[in-house]
This record gives structure tokens, C-alpha cells and sequence, in this order.
């Protein structure tokens, strides 16, 4: 059998993810895996333009895990189109907005054990936990029920092989179920009640649908922004002149997050399946076929994006396809930049100067893209009144 150019389960691919995406989009722009699992499409315009032909690459039947229950993101419109606008409610720009304060407080008070340690684990204590505490509040968990399920959704990406998700997800399911029993007894301001109150065409959501939205959800709200952050983290330590360009121009934060989206997208694909023949500029791809989408590659596509490799927080490329395109696109996009922006303004005021102490790794993983661990320590110390991180009104 021909070596693969890509293989995700390859424990190497993520530190040479950037070559492998420049094969292929230069010589196979559509990819054909030597073992006929699936097709994939690497340059912009093609995974663009597959994200909003849905009649052709379709999400139906593309689920990733037979563990998982059928999400809004298996679904096409118009089902999928009903089932997001119950959810969007949680997540309109003026509601985002309201959780600013709350997202700073939750930073500062994780930034409190670096200060008083001097080191840490960015990624363990900070960018997971960071995350996860603000999407568990909004769906209605509680603070054990958000570190367990951080602790389920991580076990469950991380794995290589479909057979080990059961456990995780099994385990997530029951949580998830608890709550919705708590909240039909006692409905409070939460995205769970709110989803038990809602109905599409006068029929409630079933127990399948309200489970599966409890885990896109979380999943999304957590593993998707703990690689943002912390791969936000890792770039501005490899590059200290954007670091202290960031840190002198806060005011290029949403650029700074666009920029990270793009060059170090949090996910490296998602699949389709192709509904009928889909013709491409490559030659046919059949009906019923896995195609994935490879984001991160189509973002280091120098057709789209000049000197694509090169990282530049002034580059302002809103266009890029890390959270998404069309139908699809990540309903949590404004929250995740949020919490981002956020997450790297109080790092930085606290910790200008972190340096790593190990060299981080990659965790293993065909779909997502970030870092096992990234052991920090400041390289100067705490910089100003570190009284600053338990001030409640969030402004600089």
C-alpha cells in the first residue's frame, strides 16, 4: 500500500502539519487515501465553497463517533437550520457582551496561582479550565459537573482509537442527563432550561436531541477555545516582537485573535459526506463518500493569504475558515474570540515575560489541533500590583 501524505493518527503529523498541507495543496489538491477511507480538500476556495454547497457535501451521516448522539452538526436545512436558531438565543451579541466581567474575573482568579508560584501549566491551569468553567455556567452545571466533564471531553479527543470514546462519552451523557431532570423539576436562566422550554413547529425537543445539544455545547465551548488559547500562548512565546507589539497595541486583540485562528486553527478538519457525484476542478469525487474539510490547511493557503506561514497580528484576515463557513459556521464564534481576547489581555498584564520551561508537545488528535501541556514561569517576575487580578470591574 502507498504511504499516506496524511495520516492525523501519525504521532509527528501536528509538528509537521505545515509541510504536509503544502504537499497537499500544491500537488493533491484533492487527496485520495491510499485505503479509500475518505477524500479531502486542502486549498481555500474548494473547502469554502464545499461549506456552502451542502446539497452536495452534506453533513448527514458524517457523524465522527457512533458514541456520539446526533447533533445540529449532523443535520442539513432545514432541520439544522430550526434546531441553531433555538440555540443562537444564547449566544446574540448583546448577551455575549454580558459576560465580559464575568470572563475577566474567572481569568484573574485563575492567574492568582501563577502569581503566587511563579510557573504553571498554561494549558492545565488555565486555558482548559478558563473555558470550560464560563460554556458550563451558561449551559447549567455545576462546579464539579464542569471539572468532571472537562476532564470526560478531554479524555474523549484525545483518543486514537473510536472503541476508547464510549467510556468518556457514556459518562458525559449521564451528567447531562442529571441536569435535565434537575431542570425540569426547577428551570433556572440557563441554556438547558431555555432548550426544555423551546420547540420547533409546536413538537419539544426529545431526550437525543436536548443530550446531543448538551455535548456540542460543551465540546465546542471547551476543547475548540482551550486550543485557541493555548495556541495563542505558544505563538507569542515563539514570537516576541508580536507579544510586545500586542502588549504596547491592546487595541489589536481581535486582529491577534483572527490571526491565531488562522495560522494555528484549533481544528484541523471536519468531515461531509457527499450527498451525489461531486465534480471538482481535481476530477469526481462519488456519491457517499467521506470528504474532509481541512481548515487549518486551507488557511496556510498562499492563493488566500500572502506569505501564509508567516505570523502577523496586524494582518487583520477575518476571511479565514478556522470556526467555519456557511450553515456551519461556529454559532460560538463570538464568545470564543471574547474569551481569547480576555484570556491573553490578563496574561499578559500579569505574566509579560513567560517563558516555557519545557518544550511542548502535541496532543495526538485527526480532528483537533493544540498543546498537551505548557509549562510557563515568568522569566522577571510579576510586573505592577498583583492586587490587579482581583479587581471585579474589568477595566485596564
Amino acid at each position: 500500500m502507498t504511504t499516506p501524505i496524511y495520516d492525523p493518527a501519525d504521532p509527528t503529523y501536528a509538528d509537521r502539519s505545515h509541510d504536509i498541507y503544502r504537499t497537499m495543496r500544491d500537488e493533491h489538491p484533492l487527496y485520495t487515501d491510499p485505503a479509500g477511507r475518505f477524500y479531502a480538500l486542502s486549498r481555500f476556495e474548494d473547502v469554502r465553497n464545499a461549506c456552502t454547497d451542502w446539497d452536495t457535501f452534506s453533513s448527514v451521516g458524517k457523524q465522527e463517533s457512533q458514541y456520539i448522539k446526533v447533533t445540529m452538526n449532523s443535520l442539513d436545512p432545514p432541520r439544522h437550520t430550526a434546531m441553531r436558531a433555538l440555540i443562537a438565543r444564547g449566544f446574540t451579541p448583546r448577551r455575549v457582551n454580558d459576560l465580559e466581567d464575568g470572563i475577566r474575573q474567572i481569568a484573574r482568579d485563575l492567574l492568582v496561582r501563577f502569581v503566587d508560584e511563579g510557573r504553571g501549566d498554561a494549558i492545565a491551569d488555565y486555558a482548559a479550565i478558563l473555558p470550560s468553567v464560563v460554556m458550563g455556567r451558561l449551559i447549567g452545571l455545576s462546579d464539579d459537573e464542569i471539572s468532571f466533564c472537562r476532564e470526560l471531553t478531554d479524555e474523549f479527543m484525545h483518543q486514537t482509537q473510536v472503541h476508547a470514546q464510549h467510556g468518556p462519552a457514556a459518562r458525559s451523557y449521564e451528567v447531562f442527563a442529571s441536569v435535565l431532570e434537575r431542570r425540569r423539576a426547577a428551570p433556572e436562566n440557563d441554556l438547558m432550561s431555555a432548550l426544555l422550554a423551546a420547540d420547533i413547529n409546536g413538537e419539544r425537543l426529545t431526550e437525543d436531541e436536548l443530550l446531543g445539544f448538551g455535548w456540542l455545547l460543551l465540546v465546542g465551548g471547551n476543547d475548540t477555545t482551550t486550543n485557541l488559547i493555548g495556541n495563542g500562548l505558544e505563538l507569542f512565546f515563539r514570537h516576541p516582537e508580536q507579544r510586545r507589539l500586542l502588549i504596547d497595541q491592546p487595541a489589536l486583540l481581535p486582529d491577534a485573535v483572527d490571526e491565531v485562528l488562522r495560522i494555528a486553527s484549533p481544528t484541523h478538519s471536519l468531515p461531509r459526506v457527499t450527498a451525489i457525484d461531486a465534480a471538482t476542478p481535481y476530477g469526481v469525487i462519488p456519491k457517499g463518500s467521506r470528504v474532509l474539510l481541512l481548515w487549518a490547511a486551507a488557511n496556510l493557503d498562499e492563493r488566500e493569504f500572502p506569505d501564509p506561514e508567516h505570523f502577523a497580528i496586524e494582518r487583520r484576515a477575518p476571511r479565514h475558515l478556522a470556526l467555519g463557513h456557511g450553515v456551519h459556521f461556529c454559532m460560538g464564534a463570538s464568545l470564543a474570540k471574547l474569551e481569547a481576547r480576555i484570556a491573553w489581555e490578563e496574561w499578559l498584564r500579569v505574566l509579560p515575560d513567560y517563558e516555557l520551561t519545557e518544550m511542548p508537545q502535541h496532543f495526538v488528535s485527526s480532528t483537533f489541533n493544540g498543546w498537551a501541556a505548557l509549562p510557563v514561569a515568568s522569566r522577571s517576575g510579576v510586573t505592577g500590583d498583583p492586587t490587579i487580578l482581583r479587581e471585579t470591574d474589568g477595566r485596564r
